[in-house]
């Protein structure tokens, strides 16, 4: 049975208004209309402390920042990121710290297309790579789910993409350190900008 003490009621709401504003932002993004523009002064502002609402567990693709993607300015959002968005144990740790020490309410797991990782997972399982390496490893459940689930033309890495964001959501959501905080899966278009939430299976 769900907790509905008034605290997590009360979680909940944040968790939600801060992915409300996060898409809106997005929207802003998109429009070429940011409201922030990071610039010195509003370091200088944030310098003395932060209390980020959320955190955003992303790949290191340098065409996906997540601060510019959300319009969010100095202090906003905390970002965790690593190749292919793999959540290793220094991934994780560092989103609980964001939750339990800085406050963040909310977790945004933001996948992206053309990812260079998982499609070099893709490519192992098609090769049947023996020695893969860390990175692909972790990336070939999905990558293998994906190759069997697609039909001839469909796009085998975005469907992996997908399937990767929806097992790192569900993984995060199961853990206790991460009890309260909202966990949302992501898809970040390179070509229009755009942020779509990928919903669960």
């Amino acid at each position: 049975m769900p907790d509905l003490t008034a605290s997590s009621l009360v979680e909940r709401h944040q968790a939600g208004a801060a992915l409300a504003g996060m898409l809106e932002g997005n929207g802003r993004f998109v429009a070429g209309e940011p409201r922030y523009q990071r610039d010195i002064a509003a370091a200088r502002e944030a310098a003395p402390g932060q209390r980020p609402f959320a955190a955003v567990f992303t790949c290191i693709d340098s065409r996906v920042p997540p601060e510019t993607v959300f319009d969010c300015d100095f202090g906003q959002i905390l970002v965790v990121r690593t190749a292919g968005h793999v959540p290793d144990r220094a991934a994780i740790e560092s989103l609980e710290f964001g939750a339990a020490e800085l406050g963040a309410s909310l977790v945004v797991v933001l996948g992206h297309e053309r990812c260079g990782a998982v499609n070099a997972a893709v490519s192992a399982v098609k090769q049947g790579a023996t020695d893969p390496g860390y990175l692909v490893q972790q990336l070939w459940q999905p990558a293998s789910q994906a190759l069997d689930e697609t039909e001839e033309g469909e796009d085998v890495a975005s469907h992996a993409m997908r399937l990767h964001v929806r097992r790192t959501v569900a993984d995060l959501s199961r853990r206790e350190s991460l009890g309260g905080v909202l966990v949302v899966g992501a898809a970040y278009d390179l070509d229009t900008g755009e942020v779509t939430l990928i919903e669960e299976r």
